[in-house]
């Protein structure tokens, strides 16, 4: 999980923020993004200690906590969702406005159940040939590239509970 972006959304900034002010290039801070939190580099946790005015101690122990409650992502727009699908968070939620749009893309989508009985009855085909209608719907498409992201990521997500403020998706491969 990526803790690291997770931490600093919950400080109200981003890895660009932390670059700015303290010279540590985007690049080792996205390196980080995979990593566990006890691999994390001296260099890294000394320059979000300073861009919080923390002390790396305190860092450091507020990262590991995170880590341990293994919390959800939170999204409120598009581009949010999409990080959260990118680094394939456990749970995500979606707030706001933009939960509407998300439903009815998540109510589109085959149960499992269907999606195993289309691909029995065709022995794989009907897998391959949706691949290849997708990929051409994807050339010819008026919607942006964000949403077809979107669109092609969020399929590897189950809608667990949905309200009017909320919804909340888990990875489905905890499932199994």
């Amino acid at each position: 999980m990526n803790y690291l972006d997770l931490y600093l959304q919950k400080n109200n900034c981003k890895r660009y923020d932390v670059y700015k002010k303290t010279g540590v290039s985007q690049q080792l801070l996205a390196t980080h993004t995979s990593k566990k939190i006890e691999k994390y580099s001296n260099k890294v946790i000394m320059a979000l200690a300073e861009f919080l005015n923390k002390t790396p101690g305190t860092v450091l122990d507020e990262l590991i906590a995170l880590e341990k409650e293994n919390p959800a992502f939170e999204a409120f727009n598009p581009l949010e969702l999409l990080t959260g699908l990118e680094y394939k968070y456990d749970v995500i939620i979606i707030k706001g406005a933009y939960c509407n749009e998300i439903y009815k893309l998540m109510k589109g989508q085959l149960s499992d159940t269907e999606t195993l009985g289309i691909e029995l009855g065709s022995a794989g085909v009907a897998t391959v040939l949706a691949y290849a209608i997708n990929m051409v719907r994807d050339l010819f498409s008026n919607s942006d590239k964000v949403q077809r992201e979107i669109e092609r990521k969020i399929i590897s997500y189950k809608l667990v509970e949905a309200s009017h403020e909320q919804l909340i998706l888990r990875l489905k491969q905890l499932d199994y």
